[in-house]
């Protein structure tokens, strides 16, 4: 169940070092992972999409508070 009206990106591959979207977009892990934290690719899927979503919203609101001392 989506959260989020807006669509994310499937990912593709996770390793230790980093994941990569369909889109082919690769991103480093701020912390690079041991294997005994690697998630599968479902779990970090559920992960992204989550921030996806928190990090959407806020930035929704902090256009919005800026906007409204215009």
């Amino acid at each position: 169940m989506s959260k989020s009206k807006r669509s994310t990106n499937k990912v593709v591959r996770v390793t230790t070092q980093g994941f990569e979207l369909e889109d082919g977009r690769v991103y480093s892990h701020p912390i690079p992972l041991t294997e005994e934290e690697l998630p599968t690719i479902e779990e970090f899927q559920e992960y992204y999409d989550h921030w996806f979503y928190v990090l959407g919203n806020y930035c929704e609101r902090e256009t919005i508070d800026d906007c409204s001392s215009l």
